[in-house]
């Protein structure tokens, strides 16, 4: 997905150079794919676990371990805006 958003900007500005895209990234504070999905999915595994549904309670323990895997890659973040704020502390030093 990253390479398809890659070029889509290289049209979008017109450019072939990925440090034109990169930074027009940068400026426009756009995170790269990847970061995107991890704060997507921890939004949604952190709805996930506080549902009162009663299959969503039987896959809380997956739920957990995903989340978990996901806070670890960001500095032991405890919530998506805590992974939210790493990445851009990452990117947008």
């Amino acid at each position: 997905m990253e390479f398809t958003v890659t070029r889509s900007l290289m049209k979008l500005f017109k450019t072939g150079s990925a440090a034109v895209v990169s930074e027009c990234q940068n400026f426009f504070r756009f995170l790269p794919i990847s970061n995107q999905i991890d704060i997507r999915t921890a939004k949604f595994l952190e709805k996930f676990m506080t549902s009162d549904n009663y299959i969503c309670s039987l896959f809380e323990c997956h739920a957990r371990i995903g989340l978990n895997k996901i806070f670890s890659m960001y500095d032991n973040a405890s919530s998506a805006l805590d992974v939210r704020r790493a990445a851009d502390r990452l990117f947008f030093c």
